[in-house]
């Protein structure tokens, strides 16, 4: 019998999710102009967000803080809180400042109670009830014979006020957009003023937060009042009162 021509099997269909995969290779040449393209875009240097506080010392602060160093008169209540690496707790005070002469009132610090520190540039006095009066040289000496770290009280009589305690050049000095101090290098104290509230005066200090290797603190400023200003300001939550501990 003669040869036959082999007869080849038809050609079946190819499933149809090989057809859809040559279709996924269409995509492959807009990928590869993708992938350039984000490249080059991660190496375009991104813009800095708008500088928030400058060095550079503002035409308005040598006025400002002459002012502010004028005022040597005032009460003013709020809340202090602290912190270290052995202790922590907070007290709501009441500061009158008079010249040179002060007379702040703590209540609840340190588990002590009610307490009473009173002074000059020459001495200082804590006294508690029931207990002998306590006298150092200074706040900050006091607190370091109390507690054994230093409470910076004697730079704070300005520091409330948004000015540097000292006029050293070596004080670095940072200022927000309204030519206000915004942070401070001073002392091996770091300070940050995270809000000012306008009064009487002009504007002052509402947070103070402080740092040192030893210490840090915030103050919580919450009602100012001058003896030629009746009216207080305060800029405090009325469902608290700075003469009620937490």
């Amino acid at each position: 019998m003669p040869n036959l021509p082999r007869l080849h099997p038809p050609r079946t269909k190819l499933p149809s999710r090989i057809g859809r995969r040559s279709e996924g290779w269409r995509f492959w040449p807009s990928l590869g102009l993708i992938i350039p393209l984000l490249f080059l875009n991660a190496c375009v240097p991104l813009r800095e967000p708008p500088a928030l506080s400058t060095q550079r010392t503002p035409p308005s602060w040598l006025s400002h803080q002459s002012q502010m160093a004028s005022i040597d008169s005032w009460q003013l209540k709020g809340k202090l809180a602290y912190r270290n690496d052995a202790d922590s707790g907070s007290a709501w005070f009441d500061w009158t400042q008079d010249g040179d002469n002060f007379n702040i009132y703590l209540s609840g610090p340190l588990g002590m109670g009610t307490v009473q520190i009173s002074g000059n540039p020459e001495a200082t006095t804590l006294s508690q009830p029931g207990e002998a009066d306590i006298n150092a040289r200074s706040s900050s000496a006091l607190t370091q014979q109390l507690f054994g770290w230093q409470l910076p009280v004697d730079q704070m009589r300005h520091w409330v006020r948004g000015i540097p305690a000292s006029p050293s050049s070596s004080v670095i000095k940072t200022f927000n957009a309204e030519g206000l101090l915004d942070s401070l290098q001073e002392d091996n104290w770091q300070l940050t003023i995270n809000r000012y509230q306008t009064g009487p005066v002009g504007p002052l200090p509402s947070i103070i937060k402080g740092r040192s290797d030893d210490l840090a603190f915030t103050l919580l400023l919450k009602v100012w009042s001058f003896p030629d200003h009746h009216p207080q300001h305060d800029i405090s939550d009325p469902s608290h009162s700075p003469n009620k501990s937490e």
